[in-house]
Order: C-alpha cells, then structure tokens, then sequence
C-alpha cells in the first residue's frame, strides 16, 4: 500500500490548539444527525465524482465517516480503505504526525490549506470544520487535489518574470517601460546612469522632459504612427539632455505593447548610447576631409614644381635647387600624415614592437627639430639636460616630431623643450606660447580623431592623430605623457620614460 508524504506548507493560523478528551456533543441528536449524513455521503454522486481529487469526512476521533473522489486512486486508496477506520489505522506512524495535528485544528475550528508532494505530483489538501446547526464542529471534511500542472506553470510564471526582471534591470543598455503620455513607468540602472537621474527622479518625469528641444518632433511623430498601427516599431538616433546639462546621444528603439483587444497600453524603450560613436564618426569624416586636403596640397606643390623643372626653370641650377627643396618639403608632409596613419592603424591592431635602447634626449629632440616643419618657429634647448631614456629610437623620434609640430601649429612662435630626471625617470617637456588647450577639451585631447571645436573651426588642419599616436606610443614605453597649462600661456606636454642604464648611448 501507498501512503501519503505530507509537508504543510502554510495554515491560516500560526498556531494550533490540539484538541483531546471526550466528545461534547456525541449525546447531541442534531450533531449525531450531521454525523449520520455525512457517514452516507460516500454514496452522493458528487462524492464519487468529484475529478482530480478526491473528499473526505471524518470525526472527532479521526475516523474516516466517507470518502470518494477519482483522486484515491491515483494515491493508491480506496474507500473501503478509509471509510471506518481511524487515520492511525490507514497510515503509518510517521503520516499519522504530520497529518494529527492538521486534523485536529479542523476539529477545533481551523481551516487549513497545504501541499503534498507525492510520487511525482502535487496534491493540494485542504481541511475545514464542520458544524451544526448550533455552530458547534461535530466533524471534519476535507479535500485533495492533484494541482501539478498548476503548480508547474506558477512557478514557471514566477521564474519567468524573474529572469525577465532580472534581464531588465542589470541589462548594460538603457531600457524602460514608459506610459501612453511619456510618463516613465519602470526604468533601469543603466538609463540612470546615462541620464544623470536617479530612478525616482525619472519615474516622476516624462521622457519629453529630458529629450533635445531639436528631437523630440520626430519622436512624437513616431509615437502617433506606433500607436495608430502604422508601423510596429522604429528606430531613432536622438539626444537626451542629461541631469548635468550634457548632450548624450542615444540609438532609441521603441515598440508598443497592447492589449489582447488592440488597445495601446505602454511603450518599450532600449537606449543605446552612441555619444563616442557619433564623435568617432564626426572626427573620422574630419580625418577623411584633412586626409584628402592635405594631400592635395603638398602633391600639387609636388606637381607644379616638376613642370617648371621640365621647362626652362631646367637651365637655372639655383631655381634647380629651390624647387628641388620645395618638392622635398612637401613630399616629407606627405610622409609625416602617412607615418602618423599607419602608426596608429598599428597601434590600433596590437602590431606596435618596442626595442628599447639608451637614446639620448639632445641628440632626439635635434633630430626631430630637422625633421619637423616648423617653419619660423624658435626651439630653445638651453634647458635640455644630457640625459638619457631607455626608450625605443623611433617611437621617440615620432613623439617629439609630433609635439614640436603640433607646438609649432598652434604657438605664436617660440618652442622651449626642457628636460629633468628623478628616482630612475626622465622626464622631456615641450612648451609652447599659443593659446593652449580648451579646458572642456583637455579630457579628449589623448584620444583617437579628436580635434577641439577651436582647432577645427580654424585654419590650421589635422588629423587628430597626433597626440593619440604620442599618447599611445609613450605608453609602449612604459611611460606617460601629460598636459598643462605653460608658463608661457600655451601649453605645455611633458613626456617621463624609464631613464636608461649605463652603456652605449644613441641619438636616434
């Protein structure tokens, strides 16, 4: 034989008062008639059809009065099994403990609901007193239930909109719920922290609230096409105006949920942040354009200057030479911008070697003087020490060739370049007279294709190439590269590498 497994899972009442002793109303002959009935009540239809489960009565001694039910099969009872008997008679010791104490609060007057497993299924039992019509319990009924698939899909429910809510709030892109008027219904971490905003302060604002004054037009015009049914989702570039007053751009994508009748209920929102990706792209169009430019020019010096050596300019050597000079000039632009491209094309794909060796800084920093076009430009070296890094030559050479261009571009003139050691550093500056950097640029000035808004609004051209190429080269090093404002009022960048150990020394 079969026998139950029960695990109360929760009652109505924490506590449960056993009852024990004489029956009260075993001589009453209202409560003897109750008990009558419900002993014949194993014969109702009901009792004996009752699906997927199975009723049951029983007294104040625990004795089944009836049962029936398609569900005692399945449990391995019977009838025959129950009816008559006392619960100590049908199970064993150890049921018998679990289910008294449950039985005898049905008798004291407490309801009592739990879940039993059972080879493989849930049976959900329930137990309730039974009056008379004085209100006194004169018995007990109670009933079970095979409530598996139930059981199985609550909690696939609950594991669903776990791992829904979950995926929701730790996803690394913004996303939200957002009501038919904007309003934000449920947003997460990462929109926070895009926005500047913390959670409660979004939930009591529209997204028209945050959205650029220029977009928010062609997102509503959306939103009226989403919710007539002319589309069912879109996708915009737009920009939200963050909680400090910064501009961020974000990839929206937007869908609308509605309800089994048709009718709109919300919106949902994913945000991707795409603020660096426009940036790369504005600064990348700016390379292309400064690319194109600036080779045009010195290639049309270049061309210009061999068609007057074809002509009669040929009979004059010292126009021979001149020219000569200028093609050379233009040609080592041409090389510098193709230098400074492919290096941080190998930079970016991981290919840079480093082969260090003690270089000294003088001999560096003249090279790189006859390398760079500085034009009119004044190098004051008086301040540079006999030092020596443990650097690689030609990443040296490129960075300096880099800063005192870049000094030469923007200055008004006059390049100092110093030198000082410490604690096994070396450290080079590079100083120059302009202007300096904008301070709002300054935490992008290292990176790739970037160009303040000053240096692109005039005449000098670049690649925003530069200084990430110093930067990132510096950094193969083992060293750092800085920026500050110079005693001349331009700027000033100073390099530290590892200073060199004593052996033979090298300018290049």
């Amino acid at each position: 034989m079969r026998y139950w497994s029960l695990q109360p899972e929760e009652t109505e009442e924490a506590h449960v008062r056993i009852v024990t002793g004489s029956d009260p109303t075993s001589d009453d002959p209202v409560s003897q008639d109750v008990v009558a009935a419900l002993r014949d009540a194993g014969d109702h239809p009901l009792m004996d059809s009752f699906p997927q489960g199975a009723i049951f009565a029983f007294d104040r001694d625990l004795r089944y009065l009836s049962a029936g039910g398609h569900g005692l099969e399945d449990v391995g009872l019977s009838r025959s099994m129950l009816e008559g008997r006392t619960i100590s008679e049908v199970f064993p010791a150890e049921t018998v403990g679990l289910i008294e104490p449950l039985y005898r609060a049905a008798l004291d007057g407490t309801s009592t609901t739990w879940d039993v497993p059972f080879e493989g299924r849930t049976y959900t039992q329930r137990l309730a007193p039974v009056t008379d019509a004085a209100g006194a319990v004169v018995a007990g009924l109670g009933f079970t239930q095979d409530v598996t698939e139930a059981r199985a899909a609550e909690q696939a429910l609950r594991e669903s909109a776990l791992q829904n809510r979950l995926t929701f709030e730790h996803a690394p892109i913004g996303k939200a719920i957002v009501e038919l008027d904007g309003t934000w219904r449920q947003v997460n971490a990462a929109l926070c922290e895009l926005t500047g905003y913390t959670e409660q302060q979004l939930l009591g604002m529209t997204f028209q609230d945050i959205t650029h004054p220029d977009d928010l037009d062609l997102d509503l015009d959306h939103l009226g096409r989403l919710v007539e049914g002319e589309i069912r989702s879109y996708q915009i570039e737009k920009r939200y105006v963050t909680a400090s007053h910064q501009v961020v751009w974000v990839l929206l994508s937007v869908a609308l949920v509605r309800s089994e009748e048709g009718a709109p209920l919300y919106f949902i929102s994913q945000i991707v942040d795409i603020t660096e990706t426009k940036r790369q792209y504005q600064a990348l169009q700016d390379l292309t354009a400064m690319v194109a430019h600036d080779l045009r020019t010195p290639a049309a010096v270049v061309r210009g200057f061999a068609e007057l050596l074809e002509g009669r300019a040929a009979a004059d050597p010292q126009k021979v030479r001149d020219y000569a000079a200028r093609i050379a000039a233009s040609a080592e632009a041409m090389m510098v911008l193709t230098d400074n491209a492919l290096t941080a094309t190998a930079i970016s794909d991981g290919h840079v070697a480093v082969r260090p060796a003690a270089v000294t800084l003088r001999g560096a920093v003249d090279a790189a003087v006859r390398a760079a076009d500085l034009g009119a430009t004044s190098v004051d070296t008086e301040a540079l020490d006999d030092l020596a890094a443990w650097v690689d030559p030609v990443h040296l050479g490129q960075v300096l060739t880099n800063l005192l261009t870049n000094a030469a571009k923007y200055g008004d003139g006059r390049i100092v370049v110093s030198s000082t050691s410490a604690e096994g550093r070396v450290r080079i500056s590079v100083t120059d007279d302009g202007r300096g950097v904008e301070p709002d640029f300054v935490p992008y000035l290292f990176e790739r294709y970037s160009r303040s808004a000053a240096a692109r609004a005039g005449r000098q051209r670049g690649s925003g190439l530069g200084l990430h190429i110093v930067s990132d080269l510096v950094t193969a090093n083992d060293g750092h590269v800085t920026y500050a404002r110079s005693a001349l009022g331009g700027a000033d960048f100073v390099v530290e590498l590892p200073a060199a150990p004593h052996g033979p020394l090298t300018d290049r």
